[in-house]
């Protein structure tokens, strides 16, 4: 095992692996910053370049290209509360807050730290875990899948708090949505009206574009005092060591849950966020703080997705199954 290891860290470290994965990067930071992009179509933009490329140095372009998308999602969910990426969909729940309240840069590193924690993570999982992880997301089968969507359900009691009626509303909402699209067993389509963008059901990034940013237009306009001031600079400030200290138990509830939808197919980055916030919003000492502006609100779920780019390959590499849509593109 020691051999490969060290046959992949020579390939990785060459220097037209090590361009590619900062091209990719970069481009994918761009890609998830910018709404309806996502990380998916950021990789599936530079796909034809991967053509007459060697196989590896591909395959660290496109992760690196998934990876930056991660933590791009979250530079526009905190700033404009339109999340670039479905994953970044729980960050803006305390990250525009605390961009409201003049803190956005401090919300920005944040994300960068626990991002890149949640990352590093995921590399270690990938590499020592990988076997028996893969055994584990086999052995979830339709009751398993069937008990996670009501778990999933379960996690709008707290969200909503003690305005159920509005939650029961939203929920039906959501659930009427996600009907659209064809049916996974039969082929079938439903909902669709005839329409063939809808065949793949309604997008998620679409579809949290209508729900934050318009009706922040709307809310806006309707002010009568005019549009909403923004306190401080749009910039990067990364968190004190004891501010990181206090956010542990959030990267913690992050990694797990994390590693835990990365190994589901279909799972992915946007579901394991927001159980992420959830947990940790349960696990927190200042529950109170989560939807005012909490830095555990950003801390859980960006690690969370960013651990879901490396967990979501050990279904891929063992059996050829995708644990994302990120992960499906590498299928190419």
């Amino acid at each position: 095992m020691f051999e490969r290891f060290a046959l992949g860290a020579q390939i990785a470290f060459q220097p037209l692996s090590l361009l590619m994965m900062t091209v990719g990067v970069a481009w994918g930071i761009i890609g998830g910053a910018l709404p309806g992009i996502s990380g998916s179509m950021a990789m599936a933009l530079l796909l034809p370049l991967t053509f007459g490329m060697d196989p590896a140095v591909a395959l660290m372009m496109l992760a690196g290209v998934y990876i930056g998308a991660m933590y791009g999602g979250s530079i526009s969910a905190i700033l404009i509360r339109t999340p670039g990426t479905p994953g970044a969909a729980a960050t803006v729940i305390d990250g525009y807050e605390l961009h409201k309240q003049g803190f956005g840069a401090k919300a920005l590193g944040v994300s960068l730290i626990t991002g890149t924690v949640g990352g590093i993570a995921s590399v270690f999982i990938l590499i020592g875990l990988a076997v028996p992880l893969s055994k584990v997301a086999l052995a979830f089968g339709p009751p398993e899948y069937f008990a996670l969507g009501v778990f999933g359900l379960a996690l709008i009691s707290s969200f909503v708090g003690r305005d159920l009626l509005k939650g029961m509303i939203s929920g039906t909402l959501g659930l009427i949505l996600a009907t659209a699209g064809t049916d996974p067993f039969s082929g079938t389509p439903r909902f669709t009206l005839g329409s063939i963008d809808l065949l793949t059901g309604v997008e998620l990034v679409a579809g949290m574009i209508g729900l934050f940013a318009v009706s922040e237009i709307f809310y806006q306009i309707a002010e009568s005092e005019g549009w909403e001031r923004i306190k401080g600079k749009v910039s990067t400030q990364l968190p004190t060591w004891v501010e990181l200290v206090k956010l542990k138990t959030a990267m913690i509830v992050g990694i797990v849950m994390g590693t835990i939808e990365g190994l589901l197919p279909g799972g992915g980055g946007a579901i394991a966020a927001f159980i992420s916030y959830d947990q940790a919003k349960r696990w927190s000492k200042h529950p109170e703080e989560f939807g005012h502006g909490s830095l555990e609100g950003i801390a859980a779920p960006e690690t969370a997705n960013n651990v879901v780019t490396g967990t979501a390959m050990i279904p891929l590499l063992t059996f050829g199954i995708p644990g994302s849509n990120g992960a499906a593109i590498m299928l190419a």
